[in-house]
Formats: C-alpha cells, sequence, structure tokens
C-alpha cells in the first residue's frame, strides 16, 4: 500500500508515519507543493497512492483546496481514487461539510493509532494491518 501524508507539523508528520510504517510504504509531505509534486510524481510511474492523509491547515494552501486539486487530478488522469482522510486540529463542522463529498474520512487530532488503523481497515479492507 502507498500512502502520502501530509502535515506541516513535523512532529505530526512523523508520529503518522510511524503509525502507518508497517501498513504501506509512507511518503510524507510539509505543505501542499510538496505533496502535489509527489502525488503528480506517483500517477506519472502509474503507482499512484492508496491511501493519502491531509491536514486541514497548511502554510500554502488549505487542506480542502489540496483534497479538491488531487480529486481533479485524479479524474484528468483517469487515475483511481486513493482513499483520502482529512486530519484537522479543530473539529469545525463546516470543514466536515465543505470536505464530504471528496474524502472519506475525517479524524480530530490527537489521533490515536488504534483509531487511525480502525478508520484504514474500514477504508482498505484488504489491507493487512499490524497486530
Amino acid at each position: 500500500m502507498r500512502i502520502l501524508l501530509i502535515d506541516d507539523e513535523p512532529i505530526a508528520l512523523t508520529k503518522l508515519g510511524m503509525m502507518l510504517a508497517k501498513v504501506g510504504t509512507c511518503d510524507k509531505a510539509a505543505s501542499g507543493i510538496e505533496a502535489t509534486g509527489h502525488f503528480v510524481k506517483a500517477m506519472g510511474k502509474n503507482i499512484p497512492y492508496d491511501l493519502v492523509a491531509i491536514d486541514i491547515e497548511l502554510p500554502d494552501i488549505t487542506g480542502l483546496d489540496l483534497l479538491a486539486r488531487f480529486c481533479q487530478l485524479e479524474k484528468q488522469n483517469n487515475t483511481p481514487p486513493a482513499k483520502k482522510i482529512m486530519v484537522t486540529a479543530h473539529s469545525k463542522v463546516d470543514y466536515v461539510v465543505k470536505a464530504r463529498d471528496r474524502c472519506d474520512a475525517f479524524l480530530v487530532k490527537p489521533i490515536r493509532k488504534d483509531t487511525l488503523l480502525a478508520k484504514v481497515k474500514e477504508l482498505c479492507p484488504d489491507v493487512d494491518l499490524p497486530t
């Protein structure tokens, strides 16, 4: 499984990577520009991401705008859509409403490993999770 983790907080990015390290190969990005580069490169090599975790607040773009960008890129390139999890420290209802049509899940920080792995299993039932 190929995973792209996007968060501008280094500790949060490291923590997500550690939680998902045994689930698949994790690439990390701290900005929308960096994340888009990874996303486009993966599609170009015909090895798109299976799962993307996007922080709502990034320094150069909102997570909601990045989510829309990824969905558009997948559509333009006829790429199977990755499962997308929006991650935020804010539990604002308007974020959920704006993201619900394009993302598959919404998690509020701090994220617990068991909660994250349960959501991954729900979204990707064929993935073998660590015990």
